[in-house]
């Protein structure tokens, strides 16, 4: 008997998660033929979406203690039959959770609030009413509530991207940014044929255009602009200054967020913008790409330059550039490498060592095992890095 007792909370514990988000989404009752009062009572709820999610988690509450009793009061015999049954179907409802099949929006869903409203009402009318006056201060905790309620029923991809979307207000541009040393710019200064051989091999669409290095940048160079004067035998020296200068450098402070940048970005219809620090010295390059992939991951088709490629080996290891971003290293090999200092990994080995590695230095951060390979000058040209597989 307690055993299909347990079941049958079980059950309803299972229909209320189901029915957690429908019960706390802020809507307006449909129109009904039914009596007066019930429709009144629906209408109340869906105006009162806090109201009814403290009701809903009350009912959640009374039947995980129902269930417990029902394990408690068990005969000796059937106690521990009971216990199993109890601890199963729990831990199959948060599995299910967890993956988002339980509050995935469809038919079972809205079935299972009609079902659980019933439940609900009772609680819902022994709450206090809020009070109209403080409504409006509460608006905005009931607008992130019912944002974590969508994202309840939705994949982990889809609230990873939340996730990244709320970290462009923490994250600044020089977090993502291309340093001035690995920045690809045309040097308009340079032998005429060099140009052209350079404008012809790029992969970019864009590429900056400076006269001797980068702290004297002309403008921004449009790949189509340029393929169409090299089609037609136009282009000139002169011919690709006119077109840099048509779209001047856009330049942005060190410190400004990416939600920041996006939004200039847009306002401006730009795509690119060097980094310059305090005193105005260039210190990198950030791109609307490099925004966008803060948020849904790597998406580019083109080919992997060469400063950038991580190289993998039978072993596990990684044989990594020296000049990578900590952030990249991380999201592309699931590491854990702190990045709230140094932005590189050639300037994290070299923090943590306190002087400048020969090739062999080894040493550990965290999980990861690091092994400094070549060195150029002060920094660290590659490194072997060895991250042990993340359990379960």
């Amino acid at each position: 008997m307690y055993i299909f007792l347990a079941l049958a909370l079980i059950a309803l514990a299972a229909l209320v998660e189901a029915a957690m988000p429908e019960l706390r989404t802020r809507r307006a009752a449909p129109a009904s033929l039914e009596q007066a009062w019930i429709a009144g009572l629906r209408r109340r709820m869906a105006e009162e979406p806090r109201r009814t999610r403290i009701a809903a988690v009350l009912l959640r509450a009374l039947v995980l203690a129902a269930l417990f009793a029902c394990i408690a009061l068990a005969p000796e015999g059937e106690r521990d039959a009971v216990a199993v049954v109890a601890a199963t179907g729990l831990a199959l409802i948060l599995l299910l959770g967890s993956l988002g099949w339980l509050r995935r929006d469809g038919l079972v869903r809205r079935r299972s609030a009609a079902v659980i409203a019933w439940l609900v009402a009772p609680c819902f009318l022994l709450l206090p009413r809020r009070d109209a006056v403080d409504a409006e201060s509460r608006d905005a905790v009931d607008t992130v509530a019912d944002l974590a309620d969508a994202l309840a029923a939705e994949s982990a991809e889809r609230q990873g991207m939340v996730e990244a979307l709320l970290d462009l207000e923490r994250l600044r541009v020089e977090d993502v940014m291309v340093p001035r040393s690995e920045i690809d710019a045309i040097d308009v200064a340079a032998p005429w044929d060099e140009i052209v051989a350079r404008l012809r091999a790029t992969a970019h669409t864009r590429m900056p255009l400076c006269d001797g290095d980068l702290d004297r940048v002309v403008g921004i160079v449009h790949m189509r602009l340029v393929a169409n004067e090299l089609a037609a035998g136009r282009l000139t020296r002169e011919r690709l200054r006119e077109i840099a200068v048509r779209r001047e450098a856009l330049f942005t402070p060190e410190g400004t967020t990416l939600y920041e940048q996006l939004l200039r970005f847009r306002r401006l219809r730009r795509r690119i913008a060097f980094v310059v620090d305090e005193y105005g010295d260039l210190q990198g390059l950030v791109t609307l790409e490099d925004i966008l992939e803060e948020v849904v991951g790597e998406f580019t088709t083109q080919a992997e330059p060469e400063l950038g490629r991580i190289n993998a080996y039978s072993d596990g290891s990684h044989v990594v550039p020296g000049s990578l971003a900590l952030r990249d290293i991380n999201r592309r090999l699931g590491a854990a490498l702190p990045v709230n200092g140094p932005r590189t990994l050639s300037g994290l080995i070299v923090e943590r060592l306190e002087s400048i590695p020969e090739p062999g230095a080894v040493l550990t951060i965290g999980a990861a095992t690091i092994e400094v390979l070549q060195v150029a000058g002060n920094a660290v040209r590659t490194a072997r890095l060895r991250i042990p597989p993340t359990e379960g």
